[in-house]
């Protein structure tokens, strides 16, 4: 049975000592939100009207994306995961600069806190379990088994010989 109801209330993650941060699931909504982002991100910078430095990343420009399939897909992924965040994370606490100073939720500092790779494997799986449970039941029925199914009478005579 699909139960549908109200999204949970926000949740708190812990990332670390002090740090923490508070965000909800993300919906269907804030995916396809977060990958038209993605694209249109990456559009912009395609076409010059964006940098790369400007989304916290010091890889260089355009021509380093289209000259590196892998790190095209990273940089994809990775601009995905900002923008879920910036649609299902409200808050965070103790996340700071290199002097301590706290950091505000911005595109720039969630890109920096996801390059650590253990928060990004955390943070995009927390955001995103719902979505990946419903992914991964698919369709409710199981396939028909190759063949005849156990105890199906033949409709059609047996051909002759």
């Amino acid at each position: 049975m699909i139960r549908i109801g109200k999204p949970k209330s926000d949740q708190r993650l812990p990332l670390g000592p002090g740090a923490w941060l508070t965000y909800r699931e993300a919906t269907s909504v804030d995916r396809e939100a977060a990958y038209r982002n993605a694209r249109e991100f990456f559009k912009a910078v395609k076409s010059g009207a964006k940098a790369l430095a400007d989304f916290g990343l010091d890889i260089g420009d355009a021509r380093a994306l289209e000259a590196d399939e892998a790190l095209a897909s990273g940089v994809s992924l990775l601009v995905f995961n900002v923008e879920l965040c910036m649609r299902c994370v409200s808050h965070w606490e103790g996340i700071g600069d290199e002097e301590g100073e706290p950091l505000p939720l911005t595109r720039q500092n969630v890109a920096s806190l996801l390059k650590d790779p253990a928060l990004y494997e955390l943070i995009s799986s927390v955001l995103t379990a719902r979505l990946l449970t419903l992914d991964q039941e698919g369709n409710a029925s199981a396939p028909s088994p190759n063949g005849a199914p156990a105890g199906a009478r033949p409709i059609a005579e047996p051909a002759a010989n």
